[in-house]
């Protein structure tokens, strides 16, 4: 055996630390390439995939709202494609397609359902079955229209968010006559397919007697009539125009904002997306975080939260939007302590 320093170039112990140091080396990078190309899921098994349903009355699936779903389902891990399968139903404004599309989401026996628009598509999610969660999205009094017991302790396969879209109409009028100083005659357009619009209205009429304001109601059936509907509301004698937060009417946002510019009605809408296609102003909640919310009811059904215990999820933000644009447009000053409270202003 040679002794070190005959015929060793290195000490033994000199190869050793440096054989070490390029395992160690070739270990990390092993790691670091690992670790770059896996994919990101943040709060999912990867391995254990899902299946969600979501059945609507009108809103298709291109629309920025069911965007908002699965980009929020993705952030919480849910990936569409890797480990989330989802099956979309949407009746197209055809409320007598719902009962079939509903049964069609159940034979897919999906983790959960998650339905969105007019309260007709949570019912008979619940009439096509008793056991699989539903999480709805929009519902204006859940517990009056029988989806669940209460907001705190829903019970059964069904809880989700509720928009309050009733007594935000009874604001919307309060806003609409302080832009419109005077004004005592308000049209409002009603969604007949919508079974929460009874409740909105009931809500408007109890603000407009307190206001003594005389509302005329209009039943929008026919889209194609729509510049007759507010040609012939402003030729009776509407000063302003209040459009009913009913799922139904949100697509008609663009539309009826430049209708409402073009026959010079001072209008508010539910919807954001109605001052920002030239509307007056519109007082709601934000829908998108709406739908980012049950989203997120969607995710802890997933994980195993039991629906009958998850408490109702109720907006906690508001905005108001004013198109100073169309204001100065139509002719109007806005108060100086309604612009203050206005969330965006659209110049």
């Amino acid at each position: 055996m040679k002794r070190p320093g005959h015929g060793c170039t290195q000490p033994p112990y000199v190869v050793l630390r440096a054989a070490a140091l390029s395992l160690l080396a070739a270990v990390v990078a092993t790691l670091v390439g690992a670790i770059l190309h896996a994919p990101v899921v943040l709060g999912a098994d990867a391995g254990s995939p899902v299946r969600v349903g979501i059945l609507g009355t009108s809103t298709p699936r291109s629309s920025p709202l069911i965007g908002a779903i699965v980009q929020e389902l993705e952030r919480l891990g849910h990936v569409e494609g890797r480990n989330l399968t989802i099956d979309y139903r949407n009746a197209d404004d055809k409320p007598e397609r719902l009962p079939g599309l509903a049964r069609e989401l159940v034979r897919l026996k999906p983790d959960v359902i998650l339905t969105h628009g007019t309260m007709e598509s949570t019912i008979e999610a619940m009439k096509a079955t008793k056991t699989i969660p539903i999480v709805f999205a929009h519902p204006v009094d859940p517990v009056r229209a029988g989806l669940v017991t209460s907001l705190a302790k829903p019970g059964g396969n069904v809880t989700g968010v509720t928009s309050l879209n009733a007594d935000l109409g009874a604001k919307r009028l309060e806003l609409i006559t302080e832009m419109v100083p005077g004004v005592r005659r308000v049209a409002v357009l009603v969604s007949p397919d919508d079974p929460d619009s009874l409740l909105m209205v009931e809500a408007v009429e109890s603000a407009a007697r307190a206001r003594r304001i005389r509302l005329d109601l209009l039943e929008i059936r026919d889209p194609a009539r729509l510049s007759d509907t507010i040609r012939n509301a402003r030729s009776a004698g509407a000063g302003a125009l209040l459009v009913l937060g009913s799922p139904p009417l949100y697509r008609l946002s663009p539309p009826l904002a430049q209708l409402a510019l073009q026959y010079r009605v001072p209008a508010i809408s539910a919807w954001r997306a109605f001052p920002e296609a030239g509307g007056l102003a519109s007082f709601g909640t934000d829908l998108v975080e709406m739908f980012q919310r049950a989203a997120g009811l969607v995710d802890r059904v997933l994980k195993g939260a039991k629906p009958a215990e998850m408490p109702v999820e109720q907006p906690t933000n508001f905005e108001l939007v004013i198109n100073t644009r169309t204001a100065r447009a139509l002719g109007l000053a806005i108060p100086s302590a309604v612009l203050l409270r206005a969330d965006h202003i659209i110049e």
